[in-house]
């Protein structure tokens, strides 16, 4: 008997009035799916956009680093062969080795940079995914070039670790052969360590440049003559890198 009504209630309705209500109803969902959809991949395209600003802004920075490493390198290597030569033109005793200082108190022999890349926003891209999003190519390269900054630091904290030991230089030590070997070859590995260091800087501009991220060199000019390092080699007439030269990319 239930069934019999159901069906003769079903007979009395407008079937055209259902199926209208039936589209209708359909098409709000797909519309509200579609909105839904379309929301999603704005905000994932800001979030594309926000991480490649971020690269840009943290690529540039190292660009500016990178410049003025290959500037003041000369003046590095001018200063370790001066060292160097001190201690191979000395007697039984060191001649002492002058000792510079800055205003905040800080005394040494040997002037060496010390910047530390960031790169904090290449791991929130990875962490969040919206690296994913960019062309493989360029994907590639950015992880080539972040690949590269372990290896700096590791060595920039190496010369940072050996370089307040070098003030030892500015005394009047006895030098048996022994310890004449033993300051040369610190010397030495410094020299090959910032020599190294010099090529890899060439490869970060290089990196750069290949992911179209190159910023405007007028910056790096301004940043550079700020920086201590730059100062300390102009002052005291060491030579330099012009800065045409030093922003020419090293292959990788």
């Amino acid at each position: 008997m239930i069934f019999k009504r159901a069906v003769a209630k079903l007979r009395a309705q407008d079937w055209v009035a259902i199926a209208i209500e039936l589209v209708i109803v359909t098409a709000g969902v797909l519309l509200a799916l579609a909105a839904q959809q379309w929301a999603e991949d704005r905000s994932w395209d800001r979030n594309v956009e926000a991480t490649r600003s971020a690269l840009r802004a943290e690529l540039a920075e190292h660009y500016d680093y990178a410049v003025e490493y290959r500037v003041i390198y000369p003046c590095l290597q001018a200063q370790i062969s001066r060292l160097r030569d001190r201690v191979l033109a000395s007697g039984s005793t060191l001649d002492p080795a002058p000792v510079f200082s800055e205003d905040y108190d800080l005394h040494y022999v040997l002037r060496l940079p010390g910047k530390i890349y960031p790169a904090d926003a290449w791991e929130a891209a990875v962490s969040d995914g919206t690296i994913r999003s960019f062309d493989p190519t360029l994907r590639r390269q950015l992880a080539g070039h972040y690949a590269l900054l372990p290896e700096m630091a590791e060595m920039n904290a190496e010369n940072n670790a050996v370089e307040p030991a070098f003030v030892a230089l500015a005394h009047r030590l006895p030098l048996d052969p022994g310890v004449r070997y033993a300051i040369i070859k610190d010397i030495e590995r410094i020299r090959g360590r910032l020599e190294y260091l010099d090529m890899i800087q060439g490869n970060v501009i290089d990196n750069i440049k290949k992911a179209g991220m190159l910023p405007a060199p007028e910056n790096a000019e301004r940043l550079t003559k700020r920086y201590g390092s730059y100062k300390f080699c102009k002052a005291h007439g060491l030579p330099m890198r012009s800065f045409k030269d030093a922003m020419q990319a090293v292959p990788n």
